[in-house]
């Protein structure tokens, strides 16, 4: 997939292509403002001269602030670059920045809290905390447009990881719940095009998460009882990738059902329990 810019007023979205060997094929990276502005993410390691000549055409008037939604390093990866680049102060939640720092210590991350208010270009920003997919991921809610920054949580057509540990999927559901009752009017995500129909989306994402739930019960019941063995029998036919990923979304909801005492963790195998 190519690079490409998506305009919309004050935003400007670019899709940067993915190194070769990861799953996802791009991500987005997303600009706020007229000058000075602010950035949600900073692409691989790998293409932040990409995104860095991007900003000098998309942002004359300068970067002044680089939010990080999540630590993965699709997000984060060009971040050290991009602010040595630009200047641009980097921002995410406190309970991020130590994963942050983990894989790039020279970069300065200062925190932002859930429901702090944020200065992003032209629009004051609500910090909201979506927790499931990374532990202190945060979308950004614009109220006065009702568009959300939702970072990795509602994706289209591509539904979003859940991979233990740091990924957990009540917290992710929860986050969902949230999400829909804002009632944005739209989503600009951290993968894929933007999310116009962000109610219908998310219930097809719950919808989803429920009859994955109910796949998951139905192999405990038969037997299976690992999550490599459920994933391969869920996803059977669908290639060694798909169903390596699909190892952890099965765990992820293994683990859900244990905090729910439905089922036990018997050392990696798990076991449905009578209710």
């Amino acid at each position: 997939m190519s690079s490409g810019s998506v305009h919309d007023d004050l935003i400007r979205t670019r899709r940067v292509p993915a190194p070769a060997g990861l799953y996802m094929d791009h991500v987005n990276v997303i600009l706020l403002g007229r000058g000075p502005c602010a950035l949600f993410d900073a692409a691989y390691a790998e293409t932040a001269e990409e995104v860095i000549g991007w900003l000098r055409q998309a942002a004359p008037g300068g970067l002044q602030t680089l939010i990080l939604t999540h630590h993965h390093r699709d997000h984060l990866g060009g971040a050290t670059a991009l602010c040595e680049a630009t200047g641009a102060q980097a921002y995410a939640h406190p309970i991020e920045i130590p994963l942050m720092k983990a894989r790039q210590p020279s970069l300065e991350v200062k925190p932002i809290e859930d429901g702090e208010r944020v200065r992003a270009g032209e629009a004051e920003l609500e910090a909201v905390l979506t927790p499931g997919h990374s532990p202190g991921h945060l979308s950004f809610w614009w109220e006065e447009k009702r568009i959300l920054f939702g970072g990795d949580n509602v994706l289209l057509p591509t539904t979003t990881s859940i991979a233990p540990p740091t990924g957990r999927l009540s917290d992710y559901l929860r986050t969902l719940r949230k999400l829909l009752a804002l009632e944005p009017r739209i989503i600009h995500p951290g993968h894929g095009s933007p999310v116009r129909d962000p109610a219908g989306r998310i219930r097809a994402l719950l919808a989803h998460r429920a009859q994955r739930e109910a796949q998951v019960l139905a192999a405990l019941a038969k037997g299976l009882s690992t999550p490599a063995g459920i994933a391969g029998d869920i996803y059977r036919g669908l290639g060694e990738a798909r169903i390596r990923m699909g190892t952890n979304m099965v765990r992820s909801h293994l683990e859900k059902l244990v905090e729910e005492g439905r089922a036990r963790d018997e050392a990696g195998t798990f076991r449905l329990l009578e209710r």
